[in-house]
């Protein structure tokens, strides 16, 4: 006896996807980044000196400078938003000495030696945009002798203020923990008048 069979449907064989494709292919990038980022890459930063020695000369010499720099400040009065032509003239002053201190600290930063070819141009680097800093800060106190009270503002680089690349320098995550030699904030909160 023959017993008759249903015939099975005939499937279309699978097939992947652009977009299953594309999916699959970003999850093996991620992994491979956390691979890399957790067994293969260092823990040294960009700015990050391999001289641990040069950190400790350069703390010395930062301290030494926010301590003459924090016997200028007189903020007895606290801060002044409309200063008179008078008390512009003796910011302006007061600033530009500390920008003095300033400027022999990052002198003597530069002086310190390191140990190696990339370290000495991780320093220059940093003493090359605290200099930019500096000049900003001259700019600013240029405007208060002209009896004017220009906000302070900061050059940019690398899309943001330049404070930024000597803050990651000197105390950022994988920077050389010398939060000492950072740029001083004292400058801000002013508005045109």
């Amino acid at each position: 006896m023959n017993i008759p069979y249903a015939e099975e449907p005939i499937r279309a064989p699978r097939t992947r996807t652009p977009a299953k494709i594309a999916i699959i292919l970003c999850c093996a990038i991620v992994a491979s980044m956390w691979v890399y980022y957790f067994v293969f890459a260092t823990d040294e930063g960009v700015y990050q000196l391999q001289d641990k020695s040069w950190r400790v000369a350069a703390q010395e010499v930062c301290v030494s400078a926010s301590i003459e720099r924090e016997a200028l400040a007189d903020i007895g009065d606290g801060y002044i938003a409309n200063p008179t032509d008078a008390q512009k003239l003796q910011r302006a002053g007061i600033v530009d000495t500390a920008t003095d201190i300033l400027d022999q600290m990052v002198t003597d930063l530069a002086a310190i030696p390191v140990a190696n070819d990339k370290d000495a141009t991780r320093v220059e680097f940093f003493v090359e945009n605290y200099r930019i800093v500096l000049s900003d800060r001259r700019r600013y106190t240029a405007g208060l002798r002209e009896l004017k009270l220009p906000p302070y503002t900061e050059t940019a680089v690398g899309g943001g203020p330049v404070s930024n690349v000597v803050l990651d320098f000197t105390a950022g995550v994988k920077g050389n923990a010398i939060p000492e030699c950072s740029p001083p904030g004292e400058l801000g909160g002013d508005v045109k008048a």
